[in-house]
């Protein structure tokens, strides 16, 4: 594979003359014999400096460049800071790739008559290990200000609760959507922020006016499955670069109904709260997976403030304990009827019951990444809105991880003889288990307990309530 061509320039860093080479991904900056490096991948976007020049200069170029310090090796001591670089003649070759030439029409949502605002950010205190509000002070704040968004341009809120985020959707996000009112939020979060504006949006009606959201996402979660999955975080950005220079696209959802009884567990697994009703079963929307089995449990066991310190460390942890438990005794094997939705290429939709009824891990998804590495769902495309199954069986804990190590490795799990994958319409889970601990069901991220003899069943929703910026 041949090398990427080396464009050279002369040009002004900070006033100070430099040589510019940008080659393979990074920008070098030659002065007084020093080199500096600016990588891609740190980079937002080039823009024009907003901030004036005296009469006679070159109007320089802004560099928002992103850069992470940590002044101990905890990593809840990351901070990030965003850097304004101002520079002159850069190399045409990486003007094409970071100059940003329009204007983020999603960022410049008009006001209201009455002046309230319709840009509007959302910083989850608690998402991931905490890091959403020293994003938005260092560096978001600062990057829309350089384009020209200043703070009086929209709305911060600052989540105090689980239900802040429902409770901004029901309040304020679907009302206007329903008038036809155009809205742009920029959500600090992982999954579980956007699940939370789904699941709000899908539960009510929508007017013939109905304007869908969009939504901006900045990956502050644990596993940021749907930004690894759509390529928001696949720089050090963690999605900034795609909000200045993506377009909105439909957000794929699927629906889980659960049978009566079914419960939201909250507070570390010690309270349960109800879940919302249709028709007389619970209902939930998700955006990313629907799980039972090891994933589940693992998520479920891992929803503590002593395991999140760890970030995504944390499922491993906790994934330890449930393949090796402190009793030397196997790995639980989960116990239900299973039957699966598929369609033919004629559309039409036929059941398939899985003979096996003894399964060690499960989940119908609609990405392809739970994490950066895992590679859950290799046939996967971003936003694609096919839901697909991956299943073990009855198989050891040895070779549960096996299989987990080949998706860390980015596929090939999916191919072995223990494994079932395939798209699906849906499925349904008809539970065989005693103990409550063997009833938890994940969706993305949010646990729900189902009563003993109870039922799931997930398919995917027709309907799309909301935009992603990608």
């Amino acid at each position: 594979m041949d090398a990427s061509p080396v464009l050279c320039s002369s040009g002004t860093v900070l006033g100070n003359v430099v040589d510019f080479r940008y080659v393979d991904g990074t920008l070098i900056l030659v002065r007084d014999g020093t080199e500096d490096r600016i990588h891609d991948k740190q980079v937002v976007a080039v823009i024009q400096d907003l901030r004036g020049t005296r009469k006679n200069e070159v109007q320089p170029q802004l560099i928002l460049r992103i850069v992470t310090t940590q002044s101990s090796p905890e990593v809840t001591k990351a901070r990030f800071a965003l850097e304004l670089l101002p520079e002159t003649n850069l190399p045409q070759n990486y003007l094409q790739r970071h100059l940003l030439t329009r204007r983020p029409k999603h960022l410049f949502v008009p006001p209201n008559q009455d002046g309230s605002r319709n840009l509007h950010v959302i910083v989850s205190a608690r998402s991931g290990i905490g890091r959403a509000q020293q994003y938005f002070n260092d560096v978001l704040s600062e990057a829309l200000a350089a384009i020209g968004i200043n703070r009086e341009n929209y709305n911060v809120h600052i989540t105090e609760s689980e239900r802040s985020i429902m409770d901004m959707t029901e309040k304020i996000i679907l009302p206007r959507a329903n008038q036809g009112i155009e809205q742009t939020i920029i959500l600090l979060s992982g999954d579980g922020g956007i699940v939370d504006i789904v699941n709000v949006l899908l539960s009510a009606s929508q007017s013939n006016r109905y304007i869908k959201p969009t939504i901006g996402l900045i990956c502050m979660g644990t596993g940021n499955a749907l930004g690894n999955s759509t390529g928001l975080n696949r720089d050090a950005t963690q999605g900034l670069t795609s909000i200045f220079k993506g377009f909105p696209r439909d957000i794929p959802t699927f629906t889980t109904h659960f049978s009566p009884g079914s419960v939201f567990l909250t507070d570390e697994g010690r309270k349960t709260e109800p879940l919302p009703l249709e028709n007389g079963y619970g209902i939930v929307h998700g955006v990313v997976v629907c799980s039972w089995g090891l994933h589940a449990s693992l998520v479920a066991d891992s929803d503590t403030t002593e395991y999140r310190k760890f970030g995504a460390q944390r499922f491993q942890m906790a994934a330890k304990g449930l393949m090796a438990p402190d009793d030397g005794s196997a790995p639980h094997v989960y116990n239900g009827k299973i039957t699966l939705y598929k369609a033919v290429d004629n559309g039409q939709e036929y059941s398939e019951e899985i003979p096996e009824t003894r399964t060690s891990y499960i989940v119908a998804t609609m990405v392809s990444n739970f994490e950066e590495q895992l590679t859950i769902s290799p046939a996967s495309k971003p936003l694609d809105g096919q839901l697909r199954v991956l299943r073990f069986g009855d198989i050891s804990g040895a070779e549960v991880m096996r299989l987990i190590g080949m998706a860390m490795r980015g596929g090939g799990h999916e191919k072995d003889g223990m494994a079932q994958y395939a798209p699906i319409n849906g499925l349904k889970i008809e539970f065989r288990e005693s103990d409550s601990r063997w009833r938890r069901v994940c969706v993305d991220g949010k646990i729900i307990r189902v009563d003993e003899g109870g039922w799931m069943e997930v398919r995917r929703e027709n309907k799309n309530v909301v935009n992603l910026v990608a």
